[in-house]
């Protein structure tokens, strides 16, 4: 429901988690369920599998507006602002 995409398509159920350890910002899991979750986890899976795989990855990019792809943003984000 956070999404301009969500909004719009009236998919507003569904979530995007990403695990990170806290001091290097490795990124260790994605878990993400809803209705398209299944065209977005593979960002998620390559990013896990490249080398320098930090948090700041998803901070630093791009993401098209409005795709449910930019809950990888948010996510991260939210991630980033719990620590500091």
């Amino acid at each position: 429901r956070h999404l301009a995409r969500a909004q719009i398509t009236g998919d507003t159920v569904g979530e995007l988690k990403i695990l990170f350890h806290r001091d290097t910002l490795e990124i260790l899991g994605i878990h993400c369920f809803g209705n398209n979750a299944a065209e977005i986890i593979h960002i998620g899976q390559a990013v896990m599998h490249s080398p320098n795989n930090t948090l700041k990855y998803f901070v630093e990019t791009t993401f098209n507006y409005p795709t449910m792809a930019e809950a990888y943003r948010v996510a991260a984000l939210n991630g980033m602002n719990r620590l500091f």
